[in-house]
This record gives structure tokens, C-alpha cells and sequence, in this order.
């Protein structure tokens, strides 16, 4: 009797993970990218009730350009970080594009320009025509494609690239945010969903969290900062609102993560404008 009532509940388990909900998302980008997905959006998306599988193909810095020559040399150039079902990041050097798109078969699939150049329309349009192009032929028929919108740096940066923004970070943001919108609802891209990290995160600094969201001046902050984008990004690809108190780090407090989640959700709400949260 103990063995078949054990027997029940392993086999209740499996079933409840086969029912479970899988969302497979790769990532082609940079440290921003990584900023974003390998951190906190599987353990939001396992307290949802969905398993997200990611994949991030990562290269510090990388822009639209590099990312396009590497794959017209197929270049096995990106340290490919990769969070399966058990939620364990697993790192692999010298991974190529064309690789990556047949490990999984994605679901979503993410590209992304670097941050600095993310507010100046023409660094899209030399290059993600091509891009677009090679993704859809040869990634998986079913993949849909996001686009990141990447976040203003915070205004006493000191990164050099702040400079085309005169250092002014609203300026940043409107200029990112004007540049991602006109790119994310041009037909000739084929965008499934804008992930509105940039809002998100300009939301976050109106409360009380103020201009503290970074780590550096451009990396997101490791605690706040990851799961402001986090939740997010999990926002989008569950196409639903998180649970009022749902899962964050433990290095965030209730009342940070209450203002997180609500940051979040206002800019999926609102991508393209910034709203003030209490």
C-alpha cells in the first residue's frame, strides 16, 4: 500500500509538469540582454505556472552590425548562456547563431541593437533587413519575433556614448523609445511584441526607487533593476499580469517588488510613454 500511495504522488508530479505550460524565448544580444533573461524570468515564469526555457547569445557590447557579419561568416563568436527546465544556467563559448537556432524550437525569438546607438533610427535600417531575413529562413516556422526596448542610462552616467544624447536621459528614452516604435510597427519586420524594458524601467525611477536602478550608469541594478526587466519581459510573453505577490529575489523587499511589478506592468500597458508610479 505505501509503495503504490508513493507510485501516486510521483506520478501526480510528472503529470502536473507535463501539463505545465513551456515557453521556449532565445535572445540575440549583449550584456543588456543578459541584463534581462538570465535572471529572475524563470523563476517568475515557474511561480506563473509556466516553464520558460532561454537561450542568450552573448557578446559584451554586441551591435546589429557585428551580429549581422557574424552570421554571414557563421561565426561561432557568442558565449551562449542557457537556462533549461531545472532553471540552471549553463554556459557555452564558441557558439554560432545558426547553431542556436536549432537547439530549441523557439518560441519567441529576440534581437536587440546596442544601447547606445538603440535611439538612432538609421544604426536598425543597415542592418536588420538582412537579419530578419536570415531569422526567418532559417529559424523555426512557429517563432514569433520581439524586439527589446533597451533603457536609458541613468543621468549621471559615464558612459561615452551618453554623449549623443548630450547626457540628458529623458532625451535617451525619447529618442530609444521613437526609434523602437517606428521600427516595432514597420510590416516589413514582421514584430510580434515590443518587450517595453526602457518604460519599465523610466516608470521605476518616477517612485520612490528613484535614478537607482542601474549598477553602473547602464547595467541594470542586480536586484531591483534585473527584475524590474524581468518582470517585464515575463509580462509580454505570458500575455497576462503577474500575481500581485509573486516570486522576487530575496534581495528585493515586498514593497520594492509590489512597485517592480507595477512598473512592469504599466509599461506593457503604455510602452511608448512614461507613467508615474506610487
Amino acid at each position: 500500500m505505501r509503495r503504490l500511495f508513493t507510485t501516486l504522488i510521483i506520478l501526480s508530479f510528472a503529470l502536473a509538469a507535463e501539463a505545465q505550460e513551456v515557453i521556449r524565448v532565445l535572445a540575440i544580444g549583449n550584456s543588456f540582454s543578459q541584463d534581462m533573461v538570465e535572471q529572475n524570468l524563470h523563476e517568475i515564469g515557474r511561480d506563473e505556472g509556466t516553464t520558460i526555457i532561454i537561450g542568450n547569445l552573448y557578446i559584451g557590447g554586441c551591435t546589429l552590425q557585428k551580429h549581422l557579419k557574424n552570421i554571414r561568416g557563421n561565426k561561432s563568436a557568442y558565449s551562449y548562456r542557457k537556462i533549461g527546465t531545472d532553471g540552471k544556467r549553463v554556459v557555452t563559448k564558441n557558439y554560432s547563431i545558426s547553431r542556436a537556432l536549432t537547439d530549441e524550437a523557439w518560441d519567441y525569438i529576440m534581437v536587440q541593437q546596442q544601447s547606445g546607438l538603440s535611439g538612432i533610427y538609421a544604426s536598425y535600417g543597415r542592418y536588420l533587413p538582412e537579419i530578419m531575413k536570415y531569422l526567418r529562413e532559417n529559424a523555426p516556422q512557429s517563432a514569433k519575433y520581439i524586439i527589446l526596448q533597451p533603457w536609458a542610462y541613468q543621468g549621471d552616467s559615464d558612459h561615452a556614448q551618453f554623449a549623443i544624447y548630450n547626457h540628458d536621459q529623458m532625451a535617451m528614452y525619447k529618442s530609444i523609445t521613437k526609434s523602437v516604435k517606428r521600427i516595432f510597427t514597420d510590416s516589413r519586420y514582421g514584430f510580434h511584441a515590443v518587450i517595453p524594458a526602457g518604460t519599465a524601467i523610466q516608470n521605476g525611477r518616477t517612485s520612490r526607487l528613484g535614478d537607482h536602478l542601474t549598477r553602473d550608469g547602464y547595467h541594470l541594478h542586480k536586484g531591483i533593476g534585473r527584475y524590474i526587466g524581468a518582470c517585464t519581459m515575463c509580462e509580454v510573453l505570458l500575455g497576462r499580469q503577474l500575481k500581485a505577490s509573486g516570486y522576487a529575489p530575496s534581495s528585493v523587499s515586498r514593497e520594492d517588488a509590489a512597485l517592480a511589478r507595477r512598473a512592469a506592468h504599466v509599461a506593457v500597458v503604455k510602452p511608448w510613454r512614461v507613467t508615474k508610479i506610487k
